[in-house]
């Protein structure tokens, strides 16, 4: 079998050696990013930015959030982070509580309305997708299904899932995305 070709015969790319970390690694990029559009069209036709439907879906996911700690998940900014709360608050999705074990810091949990507007969505997304699946060959089913446990071992990654809390930055990343 040669390079571009998956173990399961299903073609990845032309030209593409998905033996070689790197090659891999960006077609990986590549391909993720447009789906990732895709699947955010029913956020944004309701007018939820991709980084409030992803601290929506953290804070459903682990519960309620010191508003530092949800920063630090989503990659963004202590000011940054404020003007998303601020927003979440206001459109009553997320609510401002006190934390039990010390009354000075304050978490962000999700309120009731934000957990069925998170759900509509990815109900949307997921009927719009299961569209697209349905209209896959059996064999190209069965590779996607059989990638799902490492893609979302790398997504548990990058958001933080599976590894251990990292020491608190001294300054925003380079790559730190603002949020309004």
């Amino acid at each position: 079998m040669g390079p571009g070709a998956a173990v399961t015969g299903v073609p990845v790319g032309p030209g593409k050696d998905v033996t070689d970390p790197a090659s891999l690694a960006g077609e990986l990029r590549s391909v993720v990013d447009r789906l990732g559009h895709h699947l955010r069209s029913p956020g944004l036709r309701h007018g939820i930015t991709p980084t409030r439907l992803t601290a929506l879906a953290v804070l459903s996911r682990r519960g309620p959030l010191r508003q530092g700690d949800l920063a630090a998940t989503l990659g963004i900014s202590p000011a940054s982070m404020t003007r998303l709360s601020d927003v979440l608050v206001e459109h009553g999705w997320v609510e401002r509580r006190r934390d039990d074990a010390d009354q000075r810091v304050c978490q962000l949990a999700l309120t009731r309305e934000g957990a069925v507007r998170l759900e509509e969505l990815r109900n949307e997304g997921t009927t719009e997708l299961t569209g697209q699946i349905d209209g896959l060959g059996e064999q190209e089913r069965a590779a996607l299904g059989a990638a799902l446990p490492v893609l979302r071992r790398l997504a548990d990654h990058y958001l933080g899932e599976t590894t251990q809390p990292s020491a608190p930055r001294a300054g925003p990343a380079p790559n730190e995305r603002r949020e309004g």
